[in-house]
């Protein structure tokens, strides 16, 4: 089992920015005089910095697809990302998973919706593999699995909730244009991952995530934040765990 105590380091530079965010953005979520824009871009800045530092640890850590299978690195970022969307959510937004797009009214459409999202990427899956050169796992670890459950708990959870959840409440307070909030969203989702994937194949890595950043907006709107989860976190457990 590979474990890297070095990558513990990467709570030590992340941590303090959290601190120096959060006040920022509470401050600005003045529920008189709320300002949608800089909550938007702080936010995207914050969700940039905690995961540039992950490149810093490229050796012990991995990129994207490929992870080295740390058990206890990727274990702890969970709780942590789990821990400070708790805290982003009920402390400095204060507002309800309901208002967040946790109301599941028909749970056969948000699965039929979802389901039907993932043809498009899937059917971007050989392309995705011969431009990005990636070669397919012979066998599974328990330790990837963990792994793989771990990045496929962040992207369901923490993600969704805060892109397709706040970040487009907030795109949604300053336009009714459904087409603006879509691509706005999946623009800044996909500017929050630079460096953190590989610049191969002509950017595919990039062009997938903008896809699928841009389905997941859309099921935001016609579905809920259910469908978006388990279309996010069945993609990523599906990527990380074929390679």
């Amino acid at each position: 089992m590979a474990i890297y105590l070095v990558n513990l380091i990467y709570f030590v530079i992340v941590l303090p920015i959290v601190f120096v965010a959060f006040p920022i953005v509470l401050k600005l979520n003045n529920k008189e005089n709320k300002n949608h824009v800089k909550i938007i871009v702080v936010l995207c800045i914050l969700f940039f910095l905690v995961r540039f530092p992950l490149v810093l640890f490229s050796e012990t850590i991995g990129i994207m697809p490929y992870l080295v299978e740390d058990v206890l690195f990727y274990s702890l970022l969970a709780v942590f990302g789990i821990g400070v969307t708790w805290v982003y959510i009920t402390k400095i937004e204060k507002v309800s998973f309901k208002d967040l797009g946790w109301e599941i009214e028909d749970l056969k459409k948000s699965l039929v919706f979802s389901l039907l999202s993932f043809i498009p990427l899937i059917a971007m899956f050989p392309v995705m593999m011969i431009l990005g050169n990636i070669q397919l796992a012979v066998s599974v670890s328990w330790e990837k699995l963990v792994v793989t459950l771990s990045f496929t708990i962040l992207a369901a959870v923490y993600e969704e909730l805060m892109f397709r959840g706040i970040i487009q409440n907030h795109i949604s307070e300053l336009t009714d244009d459904k087409k603006i909030i879509v691509l706005l969203t999946a623009f800044l989702f996909t500017i929050t991952h630079l460096f953190y994937l590989p610049f191969i194949g002509f950017g595919i890595f990039y062009i997938f995530v903008f896809i699928m950043a841009f389905l997941l907006s859309i099921l935001r709107i016609i579905a809920d934040q259910l469908a978006c989860a388990i279309l996010h976190g069945g993609i990523v457990f599906i990527l990380i765990l074929a390679v």
